[in-house]
């Protein structure tokens, strides 16, 4: 059984986050995982378990996983205990007729389709027990939602992806740029056709959840009251404004127009210049810079015009922030109301230090006050007896956990500038 204490005040925030209003205190999810044994648990929960890549079927032995060690995993503040069932980005493609191959740590979907053939390849795809991905999602989501209503946990929605990725694995990209020039009704008709079928089958898994636990979620571990889907369109990149606005934007509109909540995943500076057309019809934005190396990431100062204008616009913002520092740094840089901000801090001692102080963290302050003593009476080497001697000083009483993570981090603080200046020279 996964206990999380403060369930229902959890609940009640994330609540009112949805309807952008205020509580007690601003919306923060994070998991501490303490033990080894209580990291497995963490990523069998999440994104980061392709085990049902490996077997389609598997789905037992990895909640047995993260059930048998979920003693020691904190879920803190607004992070909801659930199990996310990856079958990688775009699951639907498998119902509508294409083969998915577990390669290079992902999932991919392929069926090499001729253009005349798509559109009765798409309507020939039915929604029955003779279709093998289908029965098979609702299996997996009915097994999961049943062991989370013993267990304690939610079940968020499979991946099923954006229309025109959707797509993509059939035609390919450059066919579908082709047909949207030559024969864009073509395209329109595939579209309809993924629509229909795609929404029919959100409506059947998310009925199955709630008929045994309460709530929605999606990859992006964001519990809602009510339902919401994390829309994305990877393959808009590679269109202008006016096919977006074509071929894309109706999408949305649709998706969002089905869903109580909708949330939009900007994936790449690529898509920002979509933006404004975005905001009209979603509740929220997940920026995501992507993993070119020097891309500052979420949380950055580089992108809090962006955050701004996302705000500015009403919407409610999803992060996920990997630099601790971060995490208090954004709250004191944004509007708390609508910010959500996920983190895995892999100790106890980081979460002290750098969650923000309205749930009981530091907000990396001591580690600031400690950095800006050591500079200004010039202390080059830094010891834990150097952290201790500040803080008698100071009155100020730590644990020795936290002595320790604090010299980690003021030490990589040093070797990070260090490097910078020798880069500079």
């Amino acid at each position: 059984m996964i206990v999380k204490e403060d369930l229902e005040e959890a609940k009640e925030r994330m609540k009112a986050w949805w309807d952008h209003e205020t509580t007690d205190r601003p919306t923060i999810a994070y998991n501490i995982p303490e033990s080894p044994s209580s990291a497995r648990a963490l990523i069998a929960s999440g994104a980061l378990n392709y085990d049902l890549g490996k077997n389609w079927d598997g789905i037992k032995p990895i909640l047995d996983t993260l059930e048998n060690n979920s003693d020691g995993l904190v879920w803190g503040g607004e992070c909801i205990p659930r199990y996310f069932p990856n079958y990688g980005p775009g699951a639907m493609a498998t119902v509508l007729g294409a083969a998915p191959e577990y390669k290079s740590g992902t999932i991919w979907f392929h069926r090499r389709t001729e253009v005349k053939d798509i559109v009765p390849l798409l309507e020939n795809a039915k929604l029955n027990n003779d279709n093998e991905w289908y029965v098979r999602l609702k299996r997996t989501t009915e097994i999961a939602a049943k062991r989370g209503a013993e267990n304690n946990y939610c079940v968020a929605m499979t991946d099923l992806g954006g229309i025109l990725d959707i797509l993509v694995s059939f035609l390919g990209p450059q066919e579908i740029i082709i047909q949207m020039r030559r024969n864009p009704d073509l395209i329109d008709t595939c579209r309809a056709i993924i629509m229909e079928k795609y929404l029919r089958l959100y409506d059947e898994l998310q009925n199955i959840i709630n008929k045994h636990v309460d709530g929605c979620d999606t990859w992006l571990n964001l519990w809602c009251p009510k339902r919401y889907y994390t829309m994305q369109s990877d393959f808009c990149v590679m269109l202008n404004q006016k096919y977006f606005e074509r071929f894309v934007l109706p999408d949305l509109k649709q998706q969002a127009e089905h869903m109580d909540y909708s949330f939009y995943h900007l994936d790449g500076p690529e898509q920002i210049r979509f933006l404004d057309d975005i905001l009209k019809v979603v509740d929220g934005i997940q920026w995501v810079p992507g993993a070119k190396p020097g891309m500052p990431q979420d949380g950055a100062d580089e992108w809090m015009p962006l955050y701004k204008k996302i705000q500015k616009a009403g919407k409610n913002i999803h992060m996920t922030i990997l630099d601790y520092p971060m995490v208090p740094k954004v709250y004191n840089q944004l509007d708390p109301r609508g910010l959500f901000v996920y983190a895995v801090f892999i100790t106890k001692s980081l979460a002290e230090c750098y969650l923000p102080k309205f749930v009981g963290g530091d907000g990396g302050e001591l580690v600031n006050n400690i950095s800006n003593w050591a500079k200004n009476n010039k202390i080059e080497k830094i010891t834990r007896a150097m952290v201790r001697e500040y803080t008698t000083k100071n009155n100020i009483e730590i644990s020795k956990s936290l002595e320790s993570q604090i010299v980690r981090d003021l030490k990589k603080s040093r070797e990070t500038l260090t490097y910078i200046r020798g880069f500079k020279k």
